[in-house]
């Protein structure tokens, strides 16, 4: 049965994205992960491929800190024609300042994305972290920071960028059961030194319990940058459905 299921993860038709459910220190003590894939083929009337593979290792003392990283791979074509190419790493360390409900962090990152003409993007920083104690209503989580941006694109049109933003995101978790959950986020991210400069995100994620470590995962994106590459759109929405394998 369990090879079953892995199998239908693997081959499920869906695009890996990590879950966007904040961690918290002491939630999982000691070494966890999860894992995201697919792969479609298809020939005859349509040709088309889509790879892709997500990846969360995760260490928690269960008393003071937590340590988490995101690896994402996506590629696809559709009738010999490239349509997905992007990359995307995270590494974030979570610290207790007040008890569990007061945190520091500190994180950098990595993406690439041929089609919004990211040669590369590179990142890091930090900032402060609240938390409040879960209720009936849910778990809440605010977060202020900032961090130094380093993008190169693909076209000679739009020179490098070299900046820094603010960093601020609101997060809400309601767990329906132990297992099972639906989460919000939102981040406004304006450069410290043009705030007509900035990028937004929602995200809004339902988690559902399968069976022993699988879960079906659902989210739902709607980005906005202010000042995209030449040629790109400001606006992007995603939706993606998956099956997440956890360890």
């Amino acid at each position: 049965m369990k090879i079953l299921l892995i199998l239908l993860f693997f081959f499920y038709n869906a695009y890996a994205i990590i879950t966007i459910a904040p961690v918290d220190i002491g939630e999982k003590p000691g070494f966890s992960g999860m894992l995201k894939g697919s792969f479609e083929t298809k020939r005859g009337n349509t040709d088309l491929d889509n790879y892709s593979a997500g990846l969360r290792v995760q260490y928690d003392n269960n008393s003071s800190y937590v340590v988490w990283s995101d690896f994402v791979f996506s590629y696809g074509m559709t009738s010999g024609v490239k349509n997905t190419n992007k990359t995307y790493a995270h590494l974030r360390y979570i610290h207790a300042l007040y008890e569990k409900s007061i945190n520091w962090e500190s994180f950098i990152q990595s993406e690439t994305n041929e089609f919004t003409k990211v040669k590369h993007r590179f990142l890091g920083g930090g900032g402060i972290r609240f938390q409040n104690r879960e209720t009936v209503w849910g778990k809440i989580h605010a977060g202020v920071g900032v961090f130094y941006e380093d993008i190169a694109y693909t076209t000679r049109l739009d020179p490098n960028e070299k900046s820094l933003r603010i960093n601020t995101y609101f997060a809400y978790t309601k767990n329906f059961t132990k297992e099972s959950s639906l989460s919000y986020v939102f981040y406004y991210q304006p450069k410290a030194d043009e705030f007509s400069d900035y990028i937004t995100s929602h995200g809004l994620e339902l988690n559902i319990y399968v069976y022993k470590q699988l879960y079906i995962n659902v989210v739902f994106y709607y980005d906005y940058d202010s000042v995209p590459a030449v040629g790109v759109k400001k606006e992007d929405v995603t939706q993606k459905t998956s099956f997440i394998f956890k360890f």
